[in-house]
């Protein structure tokens, strides 16, 4: 999935490119898909992989609290 993943009140914002894995949350993924008025489609089993379409850097949408943890 690839589009713009402007700030929100949840991790998984992209402000500028980073060299390191970046993570975010489940809640920022349903927020971000509200916003697009897209369907919820969002299964919390398995992580998900998303594209930031302005930065180009890579953002895995987790329910891992370890790798949310992580700064």
């Amino acid at each position: 999935m690839i589009g713009r993943l402007i700030l929100l009140p949840w991790k998984g914002g992209v402000e500028k490119e980073v060299k390191k894995k970046k993570f975010g949350s489940f809640r920022y993924l349903a927020m971000w898909q509200g916003m697009r008025g897209e369907n919820l489609n969002i299964d919390t089993d398995q992580d998900m992989l998303v594209t930031c379409l302005q930065t180009k850097v890579a953002v895995t949408f987790t329910s891992d609290l370890m790798k949310l943890a992580e700064p």
